[in-house]
């Protein structure tokens, strides 16, 4: 694994709620993964038995539709965690895939490594309590942007999010997670700037 630098351990204990000490034991059992640009980093219907932080770079989960149109569900970028929560804890196929968008680096750890860190101390289990709460909270925004907010209003958002990034990334993915058609993104981009 590469070496990790104070910034980003002190970023991953503000993430996961831990204090450094406890960065370094988590580290352990995790690893990196680099992914060229527009990489599938997995497939349909697999089983995600991992989860991971990206580093550096930007991804997409999505999905194709019945018409075999595909979908932006999220885009995630820096310091997102990306997986299939729902597969991870049930263990069941998943009909999500990932996209790498840019060069990605992305530190994953797996299910069974993180259960045996609940098996030798029961802390560990908090962590996994942490990263159900994340994944709702993350669930419940897309909801909420999708349901209460304008497109512009998420536009800004994703904007606020991760701007040199956002500018990196192909229009018809940002307009798909948008729910917008391509052409749509562009006279909101006219207005904002």
């Amino acid at each position: 694994m590469r070496m990790m630098t104070t910034a980003l351990k002190e970023k991953l204990a503000e993430i996961l709620q831990l204090s450094l000490e406890r960065v370094d034991e988590f580290l352990e059992i995790c690893y990196v993964v680099n992914y060229d640009k527009n990489r599938m980093i997995e497939p349909k219907n697999s089983i995600f038995d991992r989860l991971g932080f990206i580093l550096n770079g930007a991804v997409r989960i999505y999905y194709i539709n019945e018409k075999g149109e595909d979908i932006s569900y999220l885009l995630q970028v820096n310091n997102d965690v990306i997986g299939d929560y729902a597969s991870y804890i049930t263990g069941k196929k998943s009909v999500a895939l990932i996209q790498s968008l840019l060069k990605t680096e992305v530190l994953y750890f797996d299910k069974k490594d993180v259960e045996a860190l609940i098996q030798k101390d029961i802390f560990w289990l908090g962590l996994t309590k942490h990263m159900s709460d994340l994944a709702f909270l993350d669930a419940k925004q897309r909801l909420d942007e999708l349901f209460f907010y304008t497109p512009e209003e998420r536009y800004l958002n994703l904007l606020k999010k991760s701007p040199e990034i956002l500018n990196k990334i192909p229009q018809k993915y940002i307009s798909s997670y948008l729910g917008i058609t391509p052409q749509s993104l562009s006279r909101i981009r006219k207005r904002i700037y």
